[in-house]
């Protein structure tokens, strides 16, 4: 299942739709037709332990409002309003399940290790609704911790086949947990894509669920990353 099923549609319950286009049909041509379909913009918190070690991350993704008020409807359970956590938390689960293939567009490489750090499955997980925007709150525990002091530690957080398309806050959008003294992020954002890129991505129907190679090694490594650094 592709990330598109991240959306979740209501009608006298949950309906988890086969494809993002299913329930933006409502919206304007630019969500509906061109890639990306979602727009999320992610907060993370890396957490580390007692011995220094990074043990996780934790991240807040704030999707766009097209995507939260089809998300949100027929949710409040109690008819009291407004949307509590209870309410929300069957789309949390949904939402989650439903990247879970994709690794949950989170990476951590060592420098000094190709194949990467594994993930173990999320905890902590909610979801809240400010009126305009739902924004999903989960914790990724590290199968095993990672010395930052011992090797340079990288988290790649982005969707390589741009159907959903994530960005950082302007303002504080990494805080390290608990970290030993010395350490800090350096953050990278994703580069705005040359035009003629953007242009061809705009062009691919909703339908297609995966970037053609060439245009995906075009885009490939663009990715919103956060290189932890501890002396």
């Amino acid at each position: 299942m592709h990330p598109g099923a991240l959306l979740v549609c209501s009608r006298r319950g949950i309906l988890f739709a086969m494809s993002l286009v299913t329930c933006l049909a409502a919206g304007s041509a630019r969500e509906s037709v061109a890639h990306p379909h979602v727009w999320i913009e992610g907060r993370a918190d890396v957490l580390f332990g007692p011995d220094g070690a990074i043990t996780g991350i934790r991240q807040s993704w704030t999707f766009d409002e097209m995507y939260s008020a089809f998300a949100s409807q027929g949710l409040d359970s109690d008819g009291d309003g407004t949307l509590s956590r209870e309410d929300l938390q069957p789309l949390a689960e949904l939402n989650l399940e439903s990247v879970a293939k994709f690794g949950y567009f989170t990476s951590l490489q060592t420098l000094d290790d190709a194949e990467g750090a594994d993930f173990e499955e999320p905890v902590d997980y909610w979801q809240d609704y400010d009126g305009l925007r739902l924004t999903l709150h989960f914790t990724l525990p590290l199968a095993e911790p990672v010395d930052p002091k011992a090797v340079k530690t990288v988290f790649d957080i982005y969707d390589p086949n741009y159907y959903v398309g994530f960005s950082l806050p302007k303002t504080d959008p990494v805080t390290l947990v608990a970290a030993p003294e010395g350490c800090r992020p350096k953050i990278g954002r994703a580069k705005a894509l040359k035009k003629e890129i953007a242009e061809k991505l705009a062009q691919i129907p909703s339908t297609v669920r995966e970037l053609p190679p060439d245009l995906f090694n075009l885009t490939s490594g663009n990715a919103n990353s956060i290189r932890v650094a501890c002396k």
